[in-house]
Parts: structure tokens; sequence; C-alpha cells
């Protein structure tokens, strides 16, 4: 009889042990997508935000809109796949989902133009480690000025995708380029 109280008792504790061990692993697997899904948040918020310095330094917006004119910030042809860790980006697939977005959303139908894509560390000073997360910044003409949506792609499938609205202000900021407006901005789903 001991023996029979024993081996349950041994049971007992080995299930609870492996449910720790489940738990512990799936709360780090939550916490790591989380992180993920925050740091490619703040990577497409920074690469919109460079896209903007940027074409406040364009002269010619109807440049940009063609393709004739592209960012500073870009890493060979617009297209063609990227690998991100385990995921694979394709620059000319990303630009049809880009425009599938918009045309689902307010915007309507828009035809967007890949305007600057890197990898995060490129787009930094060469300072810690950055993640390694792939950025796209796409933009398109609407009435008021530019479209610009900025997207990014985590190692293992995070991304993140922000949206805005810009325009041209008769203004200049203290760098003496065109000062932009920001008519609207964006997370988008």
């Amino acid at each position: 009889m001991p023996l029979v109280t024993v081996m349950m008792a041994l049971a007992l504790l080995t299930g609870l042990g492996t449910v720790l061990v489940v738990g512990t692993m799936t709360e780090t697997a939550v916490v790591a997508s989380y992180r993920q899904g925050i740091e490619a948040f703040y990577a497409a918020e920074g690469a919109v935000e460079f896209a903007i310095r940027d074409l406040a330094r364009a002269p010619d917006w109807d440049a940009v809109l063609s393709g004739a004119a592209t960012s500073a910030f870009v890493d060979g042809p617009p297209e063609g796949p990227r690998q991100v860790g385990r995921v694979m980006v394709d620059l000319e697939q990303a630009t049809a989902d880009v425009e599938a977005l918009a045309a689902a959303g307010a915007d309507g139908p828009l035809s967007f133009a890949l305007y600057a894509y890197g990898r995060f560390a490129d787009l930094l000073p060469a300072t810690g480690a950055p993640p390694p997360i792939y950025l796209c910044v796409w933009v398109a003409e609407i009435p008021d000025g530019l479209r610009l949506i900025g997207r990014a792609y985590g190692p293992t499938g995070a991304q993140r995708t922000i949206a805005i609205s810009l325009a041209r202000s008769t203004a200049t900021d203290d760098d003496g380029l065109d000062a932009i407006e920001v008519l609207s901005w964006e997370e988008l789903r």
C-alpha cells in the first residue's frame, strides 16, 4: 500500500512539474511575440518618420510618385524576395498587399510606389544590436498631398503597419527644408 501511495504522489508531482514547464514555455513565447510586435511597431513608425524627412528634401513629389526618385534608404532593386529571420518578404507581393489594404480602407484604390526599403540595422547608427527587422515605405498621391504606408516585418512573422497622410506646407523648418504637415496618422491592422 505505501508503494502505491508513493507512486501516486510521484505521478501527481510529475504532472504538476510538466504543467509548470509547459506554462513557462508558453508564457515565454507570448512575451517574445509581444516584444517583437512592439519592436516592429516602433520600427515602422521610425521608417515613416525617416521617409517624411527624406520627402522634405525631395524637390519634386511627382518623381517620387512615378518611382523615378527613391529614398537614400534602399537595399537594391525594388523587386524580389528578402530574407528576414524565418520570414521571406517579396517586395512585389508586399506592394500588392498594401494596395489591397488601402482599397479595403477609407483610402479607396490608390497606386502605391515603393519608396524606401531595407534592413532596420541599416537605418540606425552602428550602436548595439538592433532587431532583425525589414522595413518598407510606400507612397501614393492623395488630393491633399501624399499617403505613406510604412510596414515592418519581424523575423518570426510579426508585422506592423503605419499609415500617414501628409502635405507640403508653405513654411520651412529649422533646417531650411520644406515643412511637412501630417494630416492623419493611424496604425493599420
